[in-house]
């Protein structure tokens, strides 16, 4: 269990709830109806509450191997129901990033953008991306400084590693002539010697050659920015690629940004097809066709963002090179779905309580049952729909919302909260007497 509350103050306040349960039972002349609605409320409310609380606790954990922060975003990313798309867009909609830039202004054949110069590239990449790398430019000049800094320092790097290499090579064969005894071991112990400072020379020549590249790579902090939108324009109008992860293929797949592209339409055509066979009534019950439209949709969903996070990797990739190797710090701007979030963890937390201590206990069900309705509407149990993930059983229409919900909605019909709550002493305040459940004795007849 992982609890942010300690196991003996979670004891206590269990063993408190049963005790007050049977004394307001007990207050309420054993009636067998007081007890088990009273039960039922408590036992929602302290799922509601801890809930809530293992949710904060994970995010003011943070990330670790055994903790994974809250977040809704995993659940309503693949969320078929008629909320679904609304809650997926709280999050941010991952169209917008691919939408300007991820496509190419301009319909340039790969092979045509390919002959163009550095500069002439550079002017096609796309506005929003190139305005970023702009926005780098006064740090640019200090970044090519530092290359050029590393280039002389990886030189010097190279020169020493070569003459302690030679150096240990001049000491193992001077050692090994000590015990040679035949000018054939001689020979042998000289070739070999020779062969170690060959071996040395050529590191280091190499090692120079990359430190050359490295100072000489660009002139100026204009010709830095310019690289970058030239290097990100490439990708857009697919002269190059990156590496993605792929369904279906093991390993990274190089794909440029219309070979991407191409695949969400490729993507987009087959959930079209496939809802078509659906409607034509090929597919019934969670037969093969339903199951391949949601298998469609969740794989469009998945591209779809994919392609949005490694478009906004590449642009972060460059803008650090531009920034002198450092990460560009950027307002962290929390989206709708985050917000959402803390306030779901929060709310769970605040409902559950006020279900356990009886306080506005009708609103309070009622607040409580329309959030499971708003859970059910974004991954309803319909056969056309997927299952929901880490859902038990086989739920057909109704699953474990809807029964939460419609007995949160009958509590919301009875006065619990007068037997047993902050509501009753409230109550017992206002009108001075308690809530029976017993029918009222019939005055007798004369």
């Amino acid at each position: 269990m992982n609890s942010p509350i300690p196991l003996g103050i979670l004891y206590a306040g269990l063993a408190g709830t049963v005790l007050a349960l049977i004394v307001a039972t007990a207050q309420q002349k054993w009636s067998c109806k007081v007890f088990f609605l009273l039960a039922l409320r408590l036992a929602i409310g302290w799922h509601f509450m801890f809930e809530g609380f293992h949710k904060i606790h994970s995010t003011y954990t943070g990330p670790t191997e055994t903790n994974r922060p809250f977040t809704s975003e995993p659940y309503f990313k693949v969320a078929p129901g008629p909320l679904g798309e609304k809650m997926r867009k709280n999050f941010g909609d991952p169209n917008v990033v691919i939408g300007n830039p991820v496509k190419a202004p301009k319909d340039i054949k790969p092979e045509a953008f390919d002959k163009l110069s550095a500069a002439e590239q550079a002017a096609e990449c796309p506005p929003s991306v190139a305005q970023k790398f702009d926005a780098l430019a006064e740090q640019a000049p200090a970044a090519v400084q530092a290359m050029k800094d590393d280039s002389a320092k990886q030189l010097a790097a190279a020169d020493a590693e070569e003459k302690k290499a030679i150096k240990a090579a001049d000491d193992q064969e001077a050692e090994a002539m000590k015990t040679a005894q035949t000018p054939l071991e001689q020979k042998f112990v000289v070739a070999k010697a020779e062969e170690a400072r060959t071996e040395a020379k050529k590191k280091a020549a190499d090692k120079r050659k990359a430190a050359q590249a490295l100072g000489s790579q660009y002139a100026d902090g204009t010709a830095l920015v310019t690289a970058a939108k030239a290097t990100y324009a490439r990708w857009v109008y697919g002269v190059e690629g990156r590496d993605c992860k792929v369904k279906g293929i093991s390993g990274d797949v190089s794909l440029s940004a219309p070979d991407r592209l191409k695949h969400l339409d490729w993507l987009r055509q087959e959930v079209k097809a496939a809802e078509a066979r659906q409607r034509e009534g090929l597919g019934n019950g969670y037969g093969m066709d339903v199951k391949r439209v949601s298998e469609w949709r969740t794989d469009l969903v998945i591209a779809e963002s994919d392609l949005a996070r490694d478009a906004s990797s590449f642009v972060s990739e460059l803008q650090q090179v531009l920034n002198g190797g450092k990460a560009v710090e950027e307002p962290v701007v929390l989206t709708e779905g985050q917000k959402l979030d803390k306030f779901t963890m929060w709310f769970l937390v605040v409902v559950g309580a006020f279900l356990m201590a009886g306080l506005f206990t009708r609103l309070s069900c009622v607040m409580a049952a329309g959030f499971l309705v708003m859970t059910y509407l974004a991954f309803p149990p319909f056969p056309w729909y997927p299952v929901a993930p880490n859902t038990e059983g086989n739920p057909l229409f109704i699953n474990k919302n809807a029964i939460e919900c419609l007995a949160l909605l009958s509590l919301a019909c009875m006065p619990t909260g007068r037997w047993m709550g902050i509501d009753a002493l409230i109550y017992r305040c206002i009108f001075g007497k308690e809530t029976e459940v017993t029918a009222p004795t019939k005055p007798a007849t004369t």
